[in-house]
């Protein structure tokens, strides 16, 4: 199941690119978007991107090729990074890195639907207990900035 994880991270980390500029904006999803890159470059239908005839994409990963095509494909990848970066060789690995970085024109459609079916980020808004004579209650805040604020200034008064 990690293979799946770490391909679908890929795929989702493409809501943190940026097309226009060419810039990722997180450090950690362009390195998920670089793991896929590595695994689908390797080849040998081992991950694949499609659409299919609903207009839905569909990530593929073909669990019987992980232990022979994408293992040697992470390893050689991951080997160049190491070296690179013990010898501190920038000539070598940024060009290396910046290489799968890409992001190909097909995938900014992708990214589109992604960013489309995007949910908003939970809020996680703590609670309070309030004593009320020899009661305690429970104080809920709703789940919002404004909930957040409440919840501080009750709790810290």
């Amino acid at each position: 199941t990690w293979g799946l994880w770490a391909c679908r991270s890929g795929v989702t980390s493409l809501s943190l690119y940026e097309p226009q500029k060419k810039l990722w904006r997180q450090p950690h999803n362009q390195a998920r978007w670089v793991i896929l890159r590595v695994l689908m470059e390797a080849g040998q239908g081992l991950v694949s991107v499609n659409k299919n005839e609903d207009g839905n994409y569909v990530l593929s990963l073909d669990r019987t090729k992980i232990i022979d095509v994408g293992v040697p494909a992470l390893s050689a990848f991951l080997q160049k990074i190491h070296i690179a970066k013990c010898i501190a060789d920038t000539d070598l690995g940024l060009p290396l890195f910046a290489h799968y970085s890409l992001v190909p024109e097909e995938f900014i459609d992708i990214r589109n639907v992604i960013l489309s079916n995007q949910l908003p980020e939970s809020v996680f808004v703590q609670p309070n207990t309030i004593i009320n004579g020899d009661k305690v209650e429970l104080v809920e805040y709703e789940e919002s900035p404004e909930g957040i604020v409440k919840s501080f200034l009750q709790r810290f008064k």
